[in-house]
C-alpha cells in the first residue's frame, strides 16, 4: 500500500514514521514548511519534493495530518491542482479527534473514500512519536473503504479501533480532551495550592507525579470505580469540611472545581458501594 503524508508536525511525523517501521511504502510528504518536510523526508529517506499533486498523484492512500482549520482549505488545494483521474478512486483519510470526514467532501463528491481516523494519544515531539502509535486506541468514522484502509494500519500498530458516528464525534473528543488537557489544568490547580502554602519551585511542580503515576494504573487495573480512594470514597465528612475552610483563601474558581468534582466523585463513592445514601446526601449537602 502506497501512502502519502499531508503535513508533518508531530501527528504526520509518528505517522509516516511508525508506517515505514511497520513495513508500508511512504511515498511522499507535503508541508507548507519546508523545514518540516525536510526533517520527515529525512527520517523516511525520500527525496525533498515538496509538491501536493505529486504527493496525491503517487499514493494509493493519502494520510491528512494538518491543523483542524486547514483540514478543508487542503481538500480544496487538492481539487484545484491536481486532476481528477489522480483523485478518484483513492481513500483520503484525516487525522482530526474532533472533525468529521464531511470535511473533505469535495474530494469524496470527486469519487473519493474519505475518513477521520484519530489515535487517542498525545505526541509531545516528532523524533519519537512513532513509538506511541503502538498498542493503543484508535477512533474512526467514515466510509467502509476508508475504514478497511484504517483497520490495516491500526492492525500494524497492534491497535483497537472504536467506531463513531458523525454526530457523536465531538462528544468523543470531548471526552479525550477531559482526560488528556483537564489532566494537566488539574496538575497546574495542585500546584498552584502547594505555591499558596508555601511549597515552590521543583518540589510543588513533581510532589504529585507518583501520586498521579500511581492513580492511573490503578484505574487501568481497576476501573474508574474501584480505583477511587480518599476521604469522599470513605465517607469522610469531618476532612471534606475542613477542604471546603481552607478554600476560604484561594481563587473562588478552585473551589468551584473541587466542589464540582466532589459531587460527581460522590456518584462514584455511591456507585463503589464505600458510602451510604445518607452518607452521600451529608456530601453533597457540604458540596453544594
Amino acid at each position: 500500500m502506497n501512502i502519502g503524508i499531508i503535513g508533518a508536525g508531530r501527528v504526520g511525523c509518528a505517522f509516516g514514521t511508525g508506517l515505514k517501521n511497520s513495513g508500508f511504502f511512504v511515498t511522499g510528504v507535503y508541508s507548507r514548511s519546508d523545514d518540516s518536510q525536510r526533517f520527515l523526508c529525512n527520517k523516511l529517506e525520500l527525496n525533498y519534493i515538496n509538491d501536493l499533486r505529486e504527493t496525491v498523484k503517487n499514493s494509493e492512500v493519502i494520510l491528512i495530518s494538518v491543523p483542524d482549520n486547514s483540514i478543508k482549505d487542503v481538500a480544496e488545494k487538492i481539487i484545484q491542482n491536481t486532476e481528477p483521474e489522480y483523485i478518484r478512486s483513492k481513500v483520503f483519510i484525516h487525522l482530526s479527534g474532533a472533525l468529521t470526514s464531511e470535511v473533505l467532501e469535495l474530494l469524496q463528491k470527486a469519487g473519493a473514500f474519505v475518513g477521520s481516523l484519530h489515535p487517542v494519544q498525545t505526541f509531545a515531539d516528532r523524533e519519537n512519536g512513532w513509538r506511541k502509535l503502538y498498542n493503543i486506541y484508535y477512533g474512526f468514522e467514515g466510509c467502509d473503504k476508508a475504514r478497511d484502509i484504517a483497520l490495516g494500519i491500526i492492525k500494524a500498530f497492534d491497535g483497537k479501533i472504536i467506531h463513531i458516528d458523525k454526530k457523536d464525534k465531538p462528544l468523543y473528543h470531548m471526552a479525550a480532551c477531559i482526560i488528556s488537557n483537564y489532566t494537566v489544568t488539574l496538575s497546574h490547580v495542585a500546584h498552584k495550592i502547594l505555591e499558596n502554602i508555601g511549597i515552590d519551585g521543583e518540589d510543588a511542580a513533581k510532589v504529585f507525579f507518583p501520586l498521579i503515576k500511581n492513580t492511573v494504573d490503578n484505574i487501568e487495573k481497576y476501573g474508574s470505580v474501584d480505583a477511587l480512594t480518599g476521604p469522599i470514597s470513605r465517607g469522610d465528612y469531618k476532612v471534606v469540611e475542613e477542604h471546603i475552610k481552607a478554600l476560604d483563601g484561594l481563587q473562588s474558581q478552585t473551589g468551584d472545581i473541587y466542589k464540582i468534582l466532589g459531587q460527581r466523585t460522590v456518584d462514584l463513592a455511591l456507585k463503589k458501594g464505600t458510602i451510604s445514601k445518607e452518607s452521600a446526601e451529608k456530601l453533597r449537602s457540604l458540596l453544594s
